[in-house]
């Protein structure tokens, strides 16, 4: 009986360890325009980063967005999880500090355009093509902490559940998530 007890909390203390691991390789929270981002997907440890790029073609940049117009913000957060290359996208309507909901079921801004686009927040795996939004069932949050526009630097916090668009009974879950931005 000792032996499996002993087991049995070695794999409790690993399993531990390892979700500790993977939010302290995510970037510090911070507000100063680092460009920095980071996530758990699902769990697994997600950090924005620059991909590929050759002598033909410019890498992909690991964030990209910022303001738009007169009351958009978007941001792109590309990099790798288990599932290969992975894009997270943020959409709100607003350049205030402030918490917006992603809780409405809305086209994406590539097939709606921004007219008609709501609040959302998204995910694209390589892998499978699957793209996950967020909608009026599965929801979420960013929290806009520093919005300063005269110096193109916004910061914040986020977090959602989103569905798959091939399968709804699919979803993935983004906590932790936090963005640190210069445009």
């Amino acid at each position: 009986m000792k032996p499996y007890l002993f087991i049995s909390l070695a794999a409790l203390l690993a399993t531990s360890a390892c979700k500790k691991d993977e939010i302290d390789a995510l970037p510090k929270a911070t507000q100063e325009g680092k460009n920095t981002a980071g996530c758990l997907v699902n769990g697994e440890g997600f950090v924005a980063a620059e991909s590929g790029g050759s002598l033909l073609s410019n890498p992909t940049p690991a964030l990209a967005g910022g303001f738009y117009e007169d009351s958009l913000y978007y941001l792109t957060l590309a990099g790798k999880t288990s599932r290969g290359k992975t894009r997270i996208r943020l959409f709100f309507r607003s350049q205030s500090p402030g918490t917006y909901l992603f809780n409405q079921t809305t086209p994406n801004l590539d097939r709606a355009g921004l007219r008609y686009t709501l609040g959302y927040a998204a995910c694209e795996f390589s892998d499978t093509k699957e793209f996950y939004i967020t909608n009026a069932q599965h929801t979420g949050q960013v929290v806009l902490t520093r919005a300063d526009l005269s110096r193109g630097i916004t910061a914040g916090t986020f977090e959602f559940t989103a569905a798959s668009t091939f399968d709804p009974r699919k979803t993935i879950t983004v906590t932790k998530g936090r963005f640190d931005r210069r445009q």
